[in-house]
């Protein structure tokens, strides 16, 4: 059966979360926690993709005006960008404490943690933001979430910057291509 290229990273990555056991223990596999970890990223922004796309829907299928005011709501999801800065600042001292000596596994985990942690603080207030536009009907809701998907998607990860960030040897990262 043939199957197009779509159809086929979605069916390895079906295939990778079924074999979501062989990355505990001593059968940790580089190449399938990769995997993971991307399927992780995309599917954080499908979700929020879906999320968008219903809070249009909610918003009667058109973008909202400007309001010149500036509700309780907007207050806190301005707060909230305050905490995308802390989600980097948490990840990179987890980052830091990554030592190059360390097991490959260990240093994966640490990484992948602290990845998932800057992800989850920038869609947090995304989705608060889609939230605020819902219930407020306001246009600078709508620029609040566009900085986070902007933010989140620069933030996506690769062979180099797992290399780079969890500092590994040129044969740890050249475990994740094999």
């Amino acid at each position: 059966m043939h199957l197009e290229p779509g159809f086929l990273f979605l069916s390895d990555s079906l295939n990778s979360y079924a074999n979501f056991q062989a990355m505990i223990g001593d059968k940790f596999q580089p190449k399938l926690a990769y995997r993971i970890l991307r399927l992780i990223f995309f599917g954080m922004n499908t979700g929020l993709l879906l999320f968008f796309m219903v809070s249009i829907y909610l918003t009667g299928m058109q973008l909202p005006e400007f309001k010149e005011e500036f509700d309780i709501l907007t207050f806190v999801n301005l707060f909230l960008l305050v905490s995308i800065p802390l989600g980097y600042s948490l990840s990179s001292r987890k980052m830091e404490a990554i030592d190059a000596g360390d097991s490959f596994q260990k240093k994966f985990e640490q990484f992948q943690t602290a990845m998932i942690l800057r992800w989850a603080m920038i869609e947090g207030c995304a989705i608060f933001s889609l939230v605020g536009l819902v219930v407020l009907q306001d246009a600078k809701q709508l620029v609040l979430f566009v900085v986070c998907v902007l933010v989140l998607s620069s933030n996506t990860v690769t062979k180099d910057k797992i290399t780079r960030m969890a500092r590994l040897n040129t044969e740890e990262s050249r475990a994740l291509s094999d």
